[in-house]
Formats: structure tokens, C-alpha cells, sequence
């Protein structure tokens, strides 16, 4: 006889489930997020430390009210009830998750970080891709939540200064709900209401209340927003993945105001002082047109315009006279040159050659004998002088 105690599968199952539940019945588990999956609403994933893998479920009507929207690699705090299921008649055990949080501002950190550097490679931070926050826009469209001072902030700020259409779309700003709810505040804009300038904007708060401000879909739904978005997240001193994304980044909401619109004061003092530089320079400008119309009269003036033509002609007969005289000079001097130029061809004819006491002797053939050695002995030649030819012979 053994008095070991006997189970059947089933006994020991519903005792170990009976065990876990009743020891178990709300808990804090603390893990890594992986192997996520969505189906109809419910989300199914898993809790990992170095050693070991809770199994977890999250029942769509609790997601909503999750705090922390799970993401693959994030370290969190999963709080719920231990419960036991059946799967192919094997036995297992889960959380059923009710709601989560960050394990601490340094996983909040480090989770940020990995999104900056994955959007930074993606070129979503890129100062090219801004666009430029218009000067006077028509309709501004704040997204906010529509209690609080940031809101009133925003209104007072843009009433004071210069006053234009704002319209406000209400979205929680702190939540797993905040980031889809901006996203479709961004759509609403772009697609089915137009305006010129986009604020995104909350009050100040820690890192984990800024979360939804540094989430990877609304970083991209601004890069691609076609309006112009300012961010206006916190104080001075916070900074989210918005901020970098965003076209213009504003310290406070107030500051988000006043870069949307100009002062409407600042600017009438600028049209007037604008409007007396005009003012001037027109003054300026008529009295250098009269002045100058005055001497036009002047010189239309009849005794001024006789005198004027009477100059013009002294003028052209003085020109006159000198152009005759520089054109019979230079006749002269060309005259005086072609007269040389035919003395000097005169002198170097034949015959006044000869009348200087030359002769030409040729032979009985008519030819020129120039030298000494080229005139036969016995033959007979002739001699041309200046006033006759003369036979002569060689001997």
C-alpha cells in the first residue's frame, strides 16, 4: 500500500490551476516584450527574462486602457492575474495583462534613443525636408487637449498679437490612445480641413507622460504632413522625437503662438514707418522732376533757343572753314609729292640719259655692248648720242 496521494490529469490540472489563481490573483511581472500579435482586438504576447518565457494576453477590452502600448524589445511592468488554459489538451499557465508601464525612466530612455537613431538613418530628422512656417496664415489648427491652460495659452497669445481663425481638434495627450489620436488630428488637416499652420502641443510632465510625443508613427504621419506642424511639448527644458521632426520647435505653447503669427502692432508701426520712407523719397523724387522740368523750360525758352542755334551755326561754319583748309593743305602736300614722283621718272628716260654725256653702243645686230670683253675687234658698232648715231669699228 502507497500513501502517496493519487490524481487523475484532470484533478491535478484544476488543482494547480486552483493553486496559481487563488495565490496569484493580481501580480507585477517584470520582462521583455516579444513575439506581439493582434488578433481581433486582443493582444498575445510574450515576458522574457535571460532565463525564462511568460506566455501573456491582453483582452481588447483592457488595451484601451493601457497605459504603455507594447512594442517588440520593451522593457515593462505588466500588471494582471495569473490564469491557466488548455491548449491541445496540454496544460499551461499565462498573465492576463490589464495594464502596463516602462520599467523606469532609463527603459523610457533607452527605447527613445533606439527610435531616434532608427528615424535619424531614416532621414526623418533632416533640416532639407522642412517647410516653411507661413508669415500671416488664415486658420491655424491646434491640436491639444481641449481643457487645461495650453489651450487658453495658445488662444490668448494669438488673440493678443494678431487674431485669426483657430480650430482646435481635442486629443488626449497622455495615454496608448494620445499618439493614434494626434495622427488622425493630422489627417483631419491635411485631408478634410484645411489650414495654414499646424500646433501640436501639451503642458509640461516626465518622460513617461511624454511618451506618446515620441512615438515612431506620428514622427513619420508629420514628415509626411503637407502643412507646416510647430511642436509645443512641455517646457524649455523637454524634448521629444517631435521636436525633431517638426518643422518648427517651440519652447512652450506660448512660443508656438507668438512664431505662428506676427504682433499686429510691431507691424502697423512698420507699415508707417515704411509709409514716410515712401512719403519722403515721393517728395524727394517731384522736387528733383520739377527742377529738372525747369531747366528743360529754360532751354525751351525762344531768346535761349535762338542764342543756342546761333552758337550751333558758329560752330558748324567754324568747322567748315577749318575742314576746307585742312583739305586744301593736304591737296597741296599730295600735289607737291606727285610732282617729285614725276620729276624723278623724267630723269630716269633714255634720252636725258644721254644728254648727260652718255652713249649707247650696240653692234652691227643691234645688241647692247655693256662690257669691254663682249666687243669683237674689226667689227663695227654703233654709238648713240643725245642728238644722233655715229658708226664706228674696233680695232
Amino acid at each position: 500500500m502507497h500513501n502517496i496521494p493519487e490524481f487523475s490529469v484532470s484533478e491535478i490540472t484544476s488543482l494547480a490551476k486552483n493553486i496559481l489563481e487563488q495565490n496569484f490573483e493580481r501580480i507585477r511581472v517584470k520582462g521583455e516584450v516579444s513575439k506581439i500579435k493582434e488578433n481581433k482586438g486582443h493582444l498575445y504576447f510574450s515576458l522574457k527574462d535571460e532565463n525564462f518565457v511568460l506566455n501573456a494576453i491582453c483582452w481588447s477590452t483592457s488595451v484601451n486602457f493601457l497605459q504603455v502600448f507594447p512594442e517588440e524589445g520593451m522593457e515593462v511592468i505588466a500588471e494582471g492575474k495569473i490564469t491557466t488554459y488548455a491548449k491541445s489538451s496540454i496544460s499551461s499557465y499565462q498573465i492576463k495583462v490589464d495594464q502596463i508601464e516602462l520599467q523606469g525612466e532609463g527603459a523610457i530612455l533607452k527605447l527613445i534613443e533606439q527610435r531616434k537613431k532608427k528615424l535619424q538613418a531614416g532621414g526623418y530628422f533632416d533640416q532639407k525636408s522642412k517647410k516653411k512656417i507661413p508669415f500671416l496664415p488664415k486658420k491655424i489648427g491646434i491640436i491639444t487637449s481641449p481643457t487645461g491652460a495650453v489651450i487658453m495659452d495658445i488662444i490668448n497669445r494669438v488673440k493678443d498679437r494678431f487674431p485669426v481663425n483657430l480650430i482646435v481638434y481635442p486629443v488626449s495627450v497622455q495615454g496608448n490612445k494620445s499618439a493614434k489620436e494626434i495622427i488622425e488630428g493630422l489627417n483631419f488637416f491635411n485631408k478634410k480641413y484645411a489650414v495654414d499652420t499646424i500646433i501640436i502641443a501639451r503642458g509640461g510632465g516626465g518622460v513617461e507622460d511624454l511618451l506618446s510625443f515620441n512615438d515612431e508613427n506620428l514622427v513619420k504621419a508629420v514628415y509626411h504632413s503637407e502643412i507646416p506642424v510647430i511642436s509645443a511639448i512641455g517646457h524649455e527644458t523637454d524634448f521629444t522625437l517631435l521636436d525633431l521632426v517638426a518643422d518648427y520647435r517651440a519652447s512652450t505653447p506660448t512660443a508656438a503662438a507668438e512664431r505662428a503669427v506676427p504682433e499686429k502692432k510691431l507691424l502697423l508701426e512698420k507699415i508707417i514707418f515704411i509709409n514716410k520712407q515712401l512719403s519722403s523719397s515721393y517728395s524727394l523724387y517731384l522736387k528733383e522732376l520739377n527742377e529738372n522740368l525747369n531747366i528743360v523750360m529754360q532751354f525751351l525758352n525762344l531768346n535761349s533757343l535762338k542764342n543756342s542755334i546761333k552758337t550751333k551755326e558758329e560752330k558748324i561754319r567754324g568747322l567748315h572753314k577749318s575742314t576746307n583748309q585742312l583739305i586744301k593743305n593736304k591737296m597741296k602736300y599730295l600735289d607737291l609729292n606727285l610732282n617729285n614722283t614725276f620729276s624723278r621718272f623724267r630723269n630716269l628716260d633714255i634720252k636725258q640719259v644721254l644728254k648727260r654725256g652718255f652713249a649707247i653702243i650696240t653692234d652691227e645686230n643691234n645688241k647692247i655692248i655693256k662690257t669691254k670683253n663682249s666687243a669683237k675687234k674689226n667689227k663695227d658698232i654703233l654709238i648713240e648720242f643725245s642728238d644722233g648715231i655715229s658708226k664706228a669699228k674696233i680695232f
